[in-house]
């Protein structure tokens, strides 16, 4: 099916619809022919980015996100994903190097906090992905997968209590949006850690 003609908004809407169906390549292609229209579009530039690292092209979707970093430095998108890319093939130092830039300009970001703690706790620097996560959780307490991801790295110290803590806080949070099996697996996760 040709994508010749389409306007702006019926390729952004074929795009989208391709990412949904897994068919990443065509909508790629779709995006590339939306950026031509509007080359600084920075919603394009980073779904195409994703897109790339979906069928693992890191390299190309970071050159994406370099562009959208370019265009909108306090757009924390941009920096996030770029963090991710490098998080997705084992560029820990990177990722962590690409969150410390992106918190230069966006220190209260809870994302690229999350991002950092991520790269943190894969170099094995549990501490320090422990003070990021509660840095990240400073600025946005909602996320029940920023609690998990905290008791994971506060079993490793063993400290049950705390962990404890993280699994029930996120149990809530499950339970308020209605993922009562979620809900009921970290709930299970705080007993273990409290019989621990």
């Amino acid at each position: 099916m040709s994508l010749e003609g389409l306007s702006k908004d019926e390729l952004i809407s074929k795009a989208r619809t391709f990412r949904q169906q897994g068919q990443n390549k065509k909508a790629i292609e779709a995006f590339r022919m939306v950026l031509e229209m509007d080359p600084e579009n920075l919603d394009i530039l980073n779904e195409m980015g994703l897109a790339h690292i979906h069928i693992g092209e890191q390299s190309d979707a970071i050159i994406v996100f370099d562009l959208a970093i370019s265009i909108a430095p306090k757009d924390y998108r941009g920096h996030s994903n770029k963090a991710e890319a490098y998080l997705t093939i084992g560029e820990f130092e990177e990722a962590n190097t690409t969150a410390d830039t992106a918190l230069k300009i966006l220190p209260d970001n809870s994302e690229i906090w999350t991002k950092k703690a991520r790269a943190l706790e894969s170099l094995l620097q549990i501490q320090d992905a422990i003070n990021a996560y509660n840095e990240a959780l400073k600025y946005d307490s909602g996320d029940p997968e920023t609690w998990k991801a905290l008791a994971l790295c506060l079993d490793a110290q063993e400290k049950w209590q705390a962990v404890a803590r993280a699994y029930r806080i996120a149990a809530n949070l499950h339970s308020k949006r209605g993922e009562m099996q979620d809900a009921d697996s970290c709930e299970k996760f705080a007993q273990m850690a409290e019989r621990s």
